[in-house]
């Protein structure tokens, strides 16, 4: 309905001509007449009053007349168009751009933490989409002094004396503009739900783009992308798009470790590569350096800031949430629970949740699986706001941790004086095992930290809790980790048991048998001297481990009968039994060790249920197939290696099955089965991958590359050979370059 129109309607209800209306109001009669026809859409002001009054119109007639008096001035020129240029060298995020280019109407909300790209990503979308947009494309920054409403009307054609007083004037009027319109609106930083239900074109035929560091989710009907960190070579392509890709390819590896320190973030990688190319005689290095020394402090180009940003995600928070940011930058690892954030901050779990939630709300921290994960960026910001007011908070982290190392830890098994570990709290193995995998190789720094601030009791029983989870993922990192701890063992029992495991590390993990040996024989003299003998069973059965290592084979088998004299519990006696059948393997006596290994099984699987007995059951009928294979039965060994799999499988010990899959196909392959050997090797290379074991990695790629030679495929020979190199450079470790240096002399002789 137009003035005009609804004047006429009012001037016949009053039964009045225009020449009557004229004298009333003092308007002429061209000028009503002119109205009345919309030759005159827009009357001023008072001559709007002066019609109004002289109709007598009820004060809602007078604001719907006022309403279309004011929106007949006001006309879109034609299409309207306020957006900045797109960034050219936006990377990694089609999926992201095809998730928007899907809506032709409606509201998009793009969310994520600060830096991300959120604005270059809203503005590149707009770019795109500008022909199913006709009648334009703004963007309103809703950070400014003026309202962005009124920002958007100006957009849109209306003068500043044309604007309407009130907000709700200003509302009706901006809908008013965009009925019948096909505009795409950008609404770049909201804050709040109804910012945006206030200001969004949610007329049919447009669509509006919000960017947020919340996720709005009060938002009816939206579409929600959240943007995260790039991909690493998502990230890669963005620094060489800026300093060139001559560069980047000149330094690859640096290339990478630069885009890591910078958390694939956007908005880092833009500063980090602004300083690179306005410096073109700087190595990739020399900013690597810089950012490792002084992270946030060197990842500022001009105007652009990391820390700046984050500051303002900071800033409107509640007290409890600043609180319990801050306690963050103490965290050891990236994620986070109520439970430690209350530890953490001093509060409440219900307190910590929340705050914890808001931090989620403004992009500061993610919302995972395990609780909430900081990226590491967020966290060196949060760490540059601790003081020391925060030493007690920290204190307690790592205490917390440490006691849930053990609740977790001892679930997974104790033997000899390790049993003396008792824990605080209460946990299930699920949720044990998730504690464990997430935080195995952040061990080293929480011991180190832990030892700092004089919590060595702490360390001890948690690094003796862990004994048996560290032979379920046997690692390097242990030897780190046993090593640290001796420095926290307080009492001679806990002295044993540490460097006991430290021996099985030195034998088992990183095949150094004499250093085992050394350390063993440390833990022998400290139990003889002081008495404490409740672990001298499992000291003398990872001796007898050494000896067979350093080719000492008789001695091997005194030491272990007497490890099996010192065992107390039913399991350990059988277990050593098991280690008895594998000496009796290396001294070639197969049929005595299947034997052996045979009986000990029967009486595991009786009674076989937890973490360490399935371990043991799964370590004997696994050595039985090992004895088989030697005794020249490769079926009867597929069938025991195949119980081993499915033992290791229900215990969930991925690197053993791994270890029971590479025997079976050694089986397979005995009985001339080259693809079922094939198959198995393919399932145990996946194993040793997610589990880290790089050696057995190579050995596994030098099997297949083996079994492809006996085919006669000498293409695959050749791949599996490059791929195993591949790998020991990767690792690099004594043991892997001593394998590298056996793969070229192969690869060598062709």
């Amino acid at each position: 309905m137009t003035f005009g129109a609804r004047l006429q309607h009012h001037r016949k209800a009053a039964g009045l001509s225009q020449e009557e209306l004229s004298e009333r109001s003092g308007v002429s009669v061209r000028a009503i007449s002119d109205m009345e026809r919309g030759r005159a859409r827009s009357p001023q002001r008072r001559t709007t009053e002066a019609l109004l009054d002289a109709l007598d119109l009820d004060e809602p007639a007078r604001e719907e007349l006022r309403r279309l008096a004011r929106t007949g001035r006001v006309a879109l020129p034609g299409p309207v168009w306020s957006l900045p240029m797109y960034v050219a060298d936006l990377v990694g995020r089609d999926a992201e751009l095809d998730a928007i280019a899907a809506k032709d109407r409606g509201l998009v909300v793009v969310h994520g933490a600060a830096g991300t790209g959120k604005t270059s990503l809203a503005v590149r979308a707009a770019h795109l989409l500008e022909a199913r947009f006709p009648d334009g494309q703004l963007l309103i920054e809703l950070e400014g002094s003026t309202p962005p409403l009124q920002r958007l009307l100006k957009d849109l054609g209306v003068a500043a004396g044309h604007l309407p007083e009130d907000t709700n004037g200003q509302i009706r009027l901006y809908r008013s503009l965009l009925a019948g319109r096909r505009l795409l609106l950008v609404l770049d930083g909201a804050r709040t739900e109804e910012e945006v239900r206030t200001l969004a074109a949610d007329l049919p035929g447009c669509l509006t783009i919000v960017t947020s560091r919340r996720r709005l989710a009060g938002l009816a009907g939206a579409t929600w992308i959240r943007l995260g960190g790039l991909t690493e070579e998502a990230a890669v392509e963005l620094l060489a798009s800026i300093i060139g890709a001559q560069r980047v390819e000149a330094d690859p590896k640096t290339a990478r470790e630069l885009v890591r320190l910078c958390g694939m973030l956007p908005l880092a990688l833009r500063i980090a590569g602004n300083r690179l190319a306005s410096r073109p005689r700087w190595p990739l290095g020399h900013l690597a350096e810089q950012i490792e020394e002084r992270r946030l402090a060197a990842l500022t180009a001009g105007d652009l800031e990391v820390r700046g940003a984050f500051e303002v995600s900071l800033a409107h928070l509640p007290d409890d949430a600043k609180l319990v940011f801050r306690r963050l930058g103490l965290l050891i690892g990236t994620h986070v629970t109520p439970d430690l954030a209350a530890e953490l901050a001093g509060i409440g779990v219900a307190e910590a949740e929340q705050a914890l939630e808001e931090l989620t709300d403004v992009s500061l921290l993610d919302a995972d699986d395990l609780g909430y994960s900081i990226h590491g960026l967020v966290r060196t910001f949060a760490n540059g706001l601790i003081d020391a007011t925060d030493d007690d908070a920290h204190r307690r982290m790592l205490a917390r941790l440490l006691e849930t190392t053990v609740t977790a830890g001892v679930l997974f098994g104790q033997t000899g004086d390790a049993r003396r570990v008792s824990p605080r709290g209460r946990t299930d193995i699920p949720a044990a095992r998730r504690w464990l995998d997430e935080h195995r190789d952040l061990m080293p720094e929480i011991i180190e930290q832990a030892q700092h601030k004089g919590l060595h009791d702490d360390v001890a029983r948690a690094v003796i809790a862990l004994s048996h989870y560290a032979a379920i993922e046997p690692s390097p990192i242990w030897e780190h980790v046993y090593r640290a701890a001796l420095a926290s063992t307080c009492q001679p029992w806990q002295e044993i048991v540490v460097l006991t495991q430290l021996g099985w590390v030195l034998f088992d993990v990183v095949d150094r048998p004499a250093d085992a040996l050394e350390v063993l024989t440390r833990a022998a003299r400290l139990a003889e001297s002081t008495g404490e003998t409740g672990h001298i069973g499992w000291v003398w059965l990872v001796a007898s481990a050494a000896h067979s290592g350093l080719g000492d084979l008789e001695k091997a088998e005194r030491v272990c009968r007497e490890a099996i004299e010192w065992m107390r519990e039913p399991v350990d006696v059988l277990y050593a039994r098991s280690v008895l059948g594998v000496l009796w393997q290396r001294m070639n006596r197969p049929d005595d060790a299947v034997g052996i290994h045979e009986e000990v099984a029967n009486e595991l699987r009786a009674f076989a249920c937890t973490t360490y007995e399935l371990s043991a059951l799964g370590r004997t009928v696994w050595w039985l197939g090992l004895a088989l294979i030697q005794a020249g039965r490769p079926d009867d060994a597929v069938s025991a290696l195949t119980e081993a799999e499915k033992v290791y499988e229900r215990a969930q010990m991925t690197s053993w099955r791994a270890r029971a899959l590479w025997h079976r196909a050694e089986a397979h392959r005995a009985a001339g089965r080259l693809a079922e050997s094939d198959e198995d090797l393919l399932k145990a290379l996946e194993g040793f991958r997610a589990s880290g074991d790089g050696v057995r990695e190579i050995e596994t790629l030098r099997a297949l590359a083996d079994n492809a030679k006996s085919r006669g495929d000498d293409s695959a020979c050749l791949r599996h050979l490059q791929d195993s190199l591949a790998a020991c450079e990767r690792w690099d470790t004594d043991a892997t370059r001593k394998i590298a240096a056996e793969v070229r002399e192969c690869l060598s002789r062709g």
